[in-house]
């Protein structure tokens, strides 16, 4: 609106002031928001089968598309970078174990040959499902050469909006692989926000085809339910005693932060830190009713830093819209 004269966008100005209805600045919201990304409401409607409130968000992956559009939150771009989310935790929660980092770079045929060994992990930084898991053997380093050099040319989740990971510069690492030895190696995933969890998973053998999952209380239950893409994690697998060790340490990670994901790598009573993850599921994903209760009792948009940082240069309808706002139940 500011290519608008200066005497029409006074008068748009003041009518922000009362002359325009909520109602009315909502569906500007929208419009605008629906001309400015057109293919994400494209996809969100093809993948959801819905058309999206961006005024309003209601569901929980309305809530992850409002993200995606306005909130540019430069913790986002932290949380992307592997790396650099290591050296966050670590500032965070001193007590708190991370994987050990034994190299990084960024040239695939500088990977050391030494490390190249069982017992390691080889990453990249600025995505997902970038790893190769060296258990059982190693590939001929050809192929690891091949695999990382295809990693660093991928942009990853930037088609679906998660702009974060397109300011990471992709960076190789290698990292100790983390071996069990009181029990089952089970990933622990906590979402929360400003210091409350809410939504706990249980997962055993998590990214191969035998990924099983169960839901968790916040008193270490397990709750009976089934999620899309994973099997139901068998009964004789228990809740380790580390779990409340990563809800303690997903209370102080999540200080400060409106709503992620924060994962964590539990054996027994052993507890690493894992990734933290703004976009679960690339936000495609709705939750049951008492799950979003328990969202919505949390994630008040309000607390974004759209909302308590962004309020610099905003133009008249961004003003508007910001004084306007209440977060609609879900």
């Amino acid at each position: 609106m500011r290519r608008l004269g200066p005497s029409l966008g006074r008068i748009f100005a003041f009518g922000t002031t009362g002359m325009l209805s909520d109602d009315l600045i909502f569906t500007l919201w929208r419009a605008r928001a629906l001309l400015r990304h057109p293919v994400l409401h494209w996809k969100y409607a093809r993948r959801m089968k819905r058309i999206p409130d961006t005024a309003l968000p209601k569901t929980y992956s309305e809530r992850m598309l409002w993200r995606k559009l306005f909130d540019r939150n430069p913790l986002f771009v932290t949380f992307a970078d592997k790396l650099a989310t290591k050296a966050w935790i670590a500032a965070r929660c001193p007590d708190l174990a991370v994987p050990q980092t034994l190299w990084t770079g960024r040239v695939p045929e500088e990977i050391p040959q030494s490390l190249l060994r069982l017992g390691v992990v080889l990453k990249a930084n600025h995505g997902s499902n970038f790893n190769l898991i060296l258990r059982d053997d190693v590939p001929p380093r050809g192929t690891i050469v091949e695999t990382a050099r295809r990693w660093l040319r991928t942009r990853w989740g930037v088609r679906r909006g998660e702009w974060h990971y397109g300011c990471v510069e992709p960076t190789l690492f290698i990292e100790e692989l983390i071996i069990p030895r009181c029990g089952p190696l089970l990933d622990i995933s906590i979402s929360g926000g400003c210091g409350r969890p809410m939504i706990c998973s249980m997962i055993q053998n998590h990214k191969t085809k035998d990924q099983a999952l169960t839901r968790v209380s916040l008193e270490g239950r397990r709750i009976a339910h089934t999620v899309p893409g994973y099997r139901h994690l068998s009964a004789d697998v228990a809740v380790p005693d580390g779990f409340f060790a990563a809800m303690a340490h997903a209370k102080d990670l999540s200080r400060g932060v409106d709503f992620a994901r924060f994962d964590f790598l539990v054996d027994g009573p052993r507890v690493w830190a894992g990734e933290i993850t703004v976009f679960p599921a690339a936000g495609y994903a709705d939750l049951r009713p008492e799950e979003m209760a328990l969202v919505t009792d949390v994630w008040d948009l309000r607390n974004s830093w759209f909302f308590t940082r962004n309020a610099d240069n905003n133009d008249w309808l961004t003003s508007a819209y910001l004084s306007r706002f209440a977060p609609a139940s879900a």
